[in-house]
């Protein structure tokens, strides 16, 4: 099962996005699937927050047993720079779990389009 979701900005968007990955359960492990639920709120609720109140497009794909791919794009313009600087020790807790939990994961350039990765 795939997903591809454009949700609203706004507070509800990260628990529209993990009612989308609930179903995945018949596709994915508990452990990675638990994983998926964790990056993803994160990843939606930084778009939310810090995104341009524009609509948050969710994608997942899972590409073969045990990993699964996807984006999350906020129409912003902050760029990678600042991404990638919020995941350093000044950022927020948030995106250094994503960098914990995602076997890779990384901005599209000039952009605040994320990609993950997870694996089992």
């Amino acid at each position: 099962m795939d997903v591809d979701l454009e949700l609203a900005a706004g507070p509800l968007a990260p628990a529209r996005a993990r009612a989308a990955i609930d179903g995945m359960d018949a596709t994915l492990e508990p452990a990675l699937l638990h994983d998926l639920r964790l990056v993803v709120s994160e990843l939606v609720a930084n778009a939310v927050t810090h995104g341009p109140d524009a609509p948050v497009e969710l994608r997942l794909r899972v590409d073969g047993p045990g990993r699964v791919r996807g984006e999350v794009a906020d129409r912003g313009r902050h760029g990678t720079i600042a991404i990638r600087e919020s995941a350093d020790e000044g950022g927020g807790y948030g995106l250094r779990l994503v960098d914990r939990l995602a076997h890779r994961w990384g901005v599209h350039e000039g952009s605040t389009h994320v990609w993950f990765e997870l694996r089992d």
